[in-house]
């Protein structure tokens, strides 16, 4: 069939759920190996126990809320605040937790467009039509809107600049910055603009369009039933031909 035949929004769900697991497994596979390979629990540990030190230093606890601050008495008060204020002074222990958290984000970070890489590109070269692992599976592809076989500079923007970059490492990226306090509520408003975004992208297309779609120009069919052209004079001598075929039987 030349017309675009949509993936049902049920079967692309499944197919992203598949694709999320392996991409998972992967991903944690990814960090596991770049967290060996740069030692970064070293600085984690080399962090710990300069804080420990403090701690036997100055005969405290680092870490109390509100409440078990109050129950300190006065001098333990005093006490508290010097060992906090000595520890935030310490520039090794700084370098060493500020390391950690690089090296940890940057791997993240890093393992999350590696994985779209792989299974949002490098996979669907050899599938063909954008088909990932959890596409393969359901039976869906990727063709352009124009019902063209999509190029593979338009599936690399797509699977790794689209999915990979847009949709998958920037709202991580956000998340990450929200819960270590660096933007607060307006992580969660640029969050929530990004979701609607994603969600009103959807709905247009009946489950068949996300947001990488809409920057790549393509949709997400049902594999089997669509007829996907390799050029656009394909295309067209194809429409020409099926009218012809049409306007005789209408005249017998």
């Amino acid at each position: 069939m030349t017309d675009i035949q949509r993936a049902a929004f049920s079967k692309r769900i499944f197919a992203f759920l598949a694709d999320i697991v392996l991409g998972g497994l992967l991903l944690t596979g990814l960090f596991l190996l770049m967290s060996s390979i740069l030692n970064i629990d070293s600085y984690s540990e080399k962090y710990k126990a300069i804080r420990t030190s403090y701690e036997e230093q100055y005969g405290v606890t680092f870490g109390l809320d509100r409440e078990g601050y109050e129950k300190l008495t006065e001098e333990e008060k005093k006490v508290y605040t010097e060992a906090v204020n000595a520890m935030n002074a310490d520039g090794e222990a700084n370098k060493a937790i500020a390391t950690a958290y690089k090296l940890s984000f940057g791997s993240f970070a890093g393992g999350i467009i590696f994985t779209a890489l792989i299974l949002e590109f490098v996979v669907p070269l050899f599938a063909k039509d954008g088909r990932t692992p959890g596409k393969l599976l359901f039976g869906l592809g990727v063709m352009r809107k124009n019902r063209l076989r999509m190029s593979t500079p338009v599936s690399f923007v797509r699977g790794v600049i689209g999915k990979g970059l847009f949709e998958l490492t920037l709202p991580a990226v956000i998340l990450f910055t929200v819960f270590n306090n660096v933007t607060g509520i307006f992580g969660l408003i640029a969050l929530g603009i990004f979701l609607i975004l994603e969600a009103a992208a959807l709905i247009r297309s009946g489950g068949s369009s996300a947001l990488h779609d809409v920057l790549a120009d393509t949709v997400v069919i049902d594999w089997h039933s669509q007829r996907i052209f390799g050029t656009q004079e394909e295309r067209d001598a194809y429409d020409l031909e099926r009218k012809r075929i049409t306007e005789e039987e209408y005249i017998n």
